[in-house]
């Protein structure tokens, strides 16, 4: 028996599926048809010409953002520290300070300042409780998923780090922990899948390659298998790891796997035909 694990940077996966304009609801589907066509894969690499032994998905870990910066926009101290910002910030500032004139042309020059920070303020507090809000809904979403299955464990690694005045998000510790564990679990599979697209991975992939182990990337395209007369370039991911999995934009469709909507956390999902959440 092969065992596979499949180790997904979920918001790898998240951005594939929005750069491609499609929604999955049955993710258990979804991962059982990412499994077969990675053991079909791997039987080719690894087995061709002769027969290869059963394979088990024995289980997912699916690496999310479970946590980001708190701040407490209703506590003047932090108003302060961030006006503070605000104001020894010149492309900011001046930046505000033109909206205010735009639309307040009769504002006296010596109010524009004032008028430039609570603008800003106003619009930080609304994206960031909307950053917030957003959090959440991912938060239930994946609570929903572990619950309605046996096989797939969410791990909550990956923090959110803000910036509230730019209204920009970065992502800390997701490929980290997604990297780590990948060693620390080698004894649990045969074959780890991977679906990611950080390069930071690679010394994870070449150290458990060196005790045995095979690892296949896989790699979501748009159109189908026919448009593609080649296999196009390699990235240092898909070079390092044993084999590739291609998965078509128009397989998913056709199979009803996905289908074309905008991604959206706050929508009902499900995990297998009859579980909803």
């Amino acid at each position: 028996m092969i065992r596979f694990v499949t180790f997904v940077d979920g918001s790898n996966l998240d951005g594939v599926l929005k750069h491609l304009n499609l929604r999955v609801d049955d993710y258990g589907s979804f991962y059982r048809h990412l499994f077969e066509q990675s053991v079909q894969d791997w039987g080719r690499t690894f087995a061709e010409g002769s027969p290869w032994p059963s394979a088990q998905h024995a289980r997912i870990y699916w690496y999310v953002v479970g946590k980001m910066d708190e701040w407490d926009l209703a506590d003047p101290k932090a108003e302060s520290r961030l006006r503070g910002r605000f104001e020894m910030n010149p492309r900011l500032r001046d930046s505000y300070s033109e909206e205010v004139a735009r639309r307040k042309p009769e504002l006296p020059h010596d109010r524009r300042l004032e008028e430039a920070w609570q603008l800003c303020f106003a619009e930080t507090k609304d994206w960031y409780d909307g950053k917030r809000k957003a959090l959440e809904r991912k938060k239930r979403f994946y609570h929903g998923v572990q619950a309605a299955t046996d096989f797939v464990e969410i791990r909550q690694e990956g923090h959110w780090k803000v910036d509230l005045l730019h209204h920009t998000l970065s992502e800390k510790g997701l490929d980290v922990s997604l990297a780590v564990d990948m060693v620390a679990l080698q004894d649990n599979y045969d074959v780890a899948l991977l679906i990611s697209g950080d390069a930071d991975g690679i010394p994870g992939i070449n150290y458990v390659k060196g005790r045995s182990k095979h690892v296949g990337v896989v790699e979501f395209r748009r159109g189908a298998p026919a448009d593609f007369t080649s296999k196009g370039a390699s990235s240092r991911l898909k070079i390092a790891a044993d084999f590739v999995v291609q998965v078509y934009e128009a397989d998913l469709i056709r199979r009803d796997l996905a289908y074309r909507a905008e991604p959206d956390f706050g929508g009902s999902s499900t995990f297998g035909s009859d579980t909803n959440y």
